[in-house]
């Protein structure tokens, strides 16, 4: 008769610090090309250390007492909890070993989970996964990342033949300004708060959540933030819309909103916001960067094509879960 494995998870302790790093150092060979990542993760003693001080979580499945699989998660977006990676080792049960670490989350969290949603961006092989977490109650949406590589020359020949329409009258575009940062928190609640981004991150839905996420992005919370390059649409001199940019990972780019109040949507501005962002990149950090990137849902078809009639070209996709709350 063949041996049973036994399976237990548990949540990092210190006594697994030896064993467990054979594992986490197996997540870090194979994080650019398996799970996507744009940042180095954080070496092994970093990242214990973030464990012990209760910046980040982890929950560790021991297969016959050896660590197989785990998961971080973080508590860092005040409203929900953000399972950010769950990675196994070996070819052999990965969704036996996947479903096991998601049960032992939701039982682990489950007080916190009757306030807080869940976000799961499922990225690289984590998307054989997607069949099985609608089990636990997760949702699912579509994300494109669309990518303009400024080493491509059709990217390049695109964005330079693009003919730029004049702005309709009472509007105009100016680069960011602490004093915009009131009317900006508006426009980002206003034009986020109906859309599928605010079931997986409901800061959306309040001006204090909106606040907070403008906050980051222009501290640094979230890449190195680019005043010179985020593009603020101005209608009778009171912001309307805005196209923010940040440098999130060495020579990369990142658009981490763009949008508008509703009212003034459908007249091509937010084409003229994301282009003259573009611009102001390619003539102020070209020398820097390799590219500049953005996410979209798959089936955003205005917005899909938006992006590649500057340039853009998707370069994957994955799968955003979320768990609302019950």
């Amino acid at each position: 008769m063949p041996e049973v494995s036994t399976y237990k998870v548990q949540e990092y302790t210190n006594d697994l610090k030896n064993i467990f790093k054979g594992l986490y150092n197996d997540f870090k060979n194979k994080a650019f090309t398996e799970y996507k990542f744009e940042l180095e993760p954080l070496e092994y003693e970093e990242f214990t250390e973030s464990v012990e001080e209760g910046l980040i979580k982890c929950l560790i499945l021991l297969e016959d007492e050896i660590p197989t699989a785990f998961m971080v998660y973080t508590t860092e977006i005040s409203e929900a909890l953000e399972l950010n990676l769950i990675h196994c080792i070996g070819e052999d049960k990965l969704n036996d070993k996947r479903k096991l670490l998601v049960k032992s989350f939701i039982d682990i969290n489950s007080e916190i989970l009757k306030e807080k949603v869940v976000t799961y961006p499922m990225l690289g092989s984590q998307e054989e996964f997607t069949p099985e977490i609608t089990h636990f109650g997760f949702k699912l949406i579509g994300l494109a990342v669309e990518r303009f590589e400024f080493n491509n020359v059709k990217s390049i020949e695109l964005f330079k033949a693009y003919k730029q329409r004049a702005l309709p009258e009472g509007y105009k575009i100016v680069s960011w300004d602490k004093k915009y940062t009131d009317d900006i928190v508006k426009v980002i609640n206003t034009s986020f708060k109906d859309t599928s981004d605010a079931l997986f991150d409901p800061r959306f839905l309040s001006l204090d959540g909106s606040y907070d996420i403008l906050d980051k992005i222009i501290s640094d919370i979230y890449g190195r933030f680019l005043p010179d390059c985020t593009s603020v649409l101005l209608y009778n001199d009171v912001p309307v819309g805005m196209c923010l940019a940040n440098i999130t990972a060495g020579r990369i780019a990142n658009i981490p909103l763009i949008g508008m109040e509703k009212e003034h949507c459908s007249k091509g501005l937010g084409e003229a916001l994301l282009f003259n962002t573009i611009q102001q990149l390619t003539d102020k950090h070209i020398s820097l960067l390799s590219e500049v990137n953005a996410s979209t849902e798959t089936d955003n078809y205005p917005a899909l094509k938006m992006y590649r009639r500057l340039g853009f070209k998707e370069d994957y996709y994955y799968t955003q879960a979320y768990r609302p709350i019950k």
